[in-house]
């Protein structure tokens, strides 16, 4: 009960951060010209829809005696939030490949075409088709077999078939976001190795120098916490579920562990709005302006009243 209590406020919490970055975003200048701000977009509203099928869930779930319409509506939710983060997870992809054309002198075709509004759509019906073709198949063979764990059943999303159909998707994205992340840092790096040394350089040239290194650093350093993150989100959860298929008493207990590994999936949508979006100088000053903006109002609307004592 507690573990329910605490997922459902924090997942509010979540839900509300990435619908105000939205907001943020939506009203900053000509963000719909930045390729690398649209994607950011398209993830952070990918994260507040997870957000609403997580508080969902947590609302209903976790009761093996629920009633049948409960757990239909947990079996639907379980694949319905793993396409989700699926979803989200190639979105990850996405804006790893946008990066990895912004390494190049001039666009990549390819890379451009892949990390296009067309690519996000086909991806989001593919993912979700998957997931739903998954479900199906759970529904029809829910009252068929009644051995095997219900969906609200906290086991539910540990059976073997629902960890291979979900859990493989979610490592083979990981990988190639982490292989991708890796060989943009190589670039960035061999980049950066090829400017001149600061021998016979103006003052100003060095001062540039000295601004791209530290760039640089920044970059190495946002593409490493974002590839911790994403390990840490999926592999506690895929490893654990190994370990659950070899247990003798495999759907009949249930550990702490299991919530554990479940809320590590939250990381990705906790650090999402601070690793892709607010890091950008023109949401932080958009940011800035509106909180400027209603301290302004506050401020005005406590000016404007009338001291009584002058009456």
């Amino acid at each position: 009960m507690e573990t329910g209590i605490f997922a459902i406020v924090l997942c509010s919490i979540l839900f509300i951060v990435h619908m105000y970055v939205v907001g943020i975003v939506m009203t900053t200048k000509k963000w719909s010209d930045k390729r690398f701000l649209c994607l950011a977009l398209f993830l952070s509203i990918s994260d507040a829809a997870m957000m609403v099928e997580s508080i969902w869930h947590a609302s209903i779930g976790g009761d093996v005696n629920a009633s049948e319409s409960s757990h239909y509506q947990c079996t639907i939710l379980s694949h319905l939030t793993s396409g989700t983060i699926l979803f989200s997870l190639l979105q990850t992809l996405f804006i790893c490949l946008e990066r990895l054309n912004a390494t190049f002198a001039t666009s990549n075709i390819i890379l451009k075409q892949l990390t296009s509004n067309l690519a996000v759509g086909i991806g989001f019906i593919l993912t979700h088709v998957y997931v739903s073709l998954r479900c199906g198949v759970e529904l029809f063979d829910i009252e068929g077999n009644s051995d095997k764990p219900k969906g609200c059943d906290p086991t539910y999303s540990f059976q073997r078939e629902f960890l291979l159909f979900n859990e493989i998707p979610n490592l083979v994205f990981v990988t190639v976001i982490t292989s991708c992340y890796i060989a943009i840092i190589v670039r960035m790096v061999k980049q950066h190795k090829k400017v001149p040394e600061s021998d016979g350089l103006t003052d100003l040239q060095i001062q540039q120098k000295k601004q791209s290194a530290l760039k640089m650093q920044r970059n190495v350093v946002t593409l490493s916490c974002i590839v911790a993150i994403t390990l840490c989100a999926v592999l506690p959860r895929c490893i654990y579920g190994l370990y659950f298929q070899r247990r003798p008493d495999t759907y009949t207990k249930v550990s702490s562990v299991h919530d554990a590994v479940n809320v590590f999936l939250l990381l990705n949508p906790l650090f999402d709005p601070f690793v892709y979006i607010l890091r950008m100088k023109e949401v932080r000053d958009r940011l800035t302006f509106q909180c400027f903006k209603r301290n302004n109002r506050v401020v005005g609307s406590f000016g404007n009243q009338t001291d009584p004592s002058h009456h």
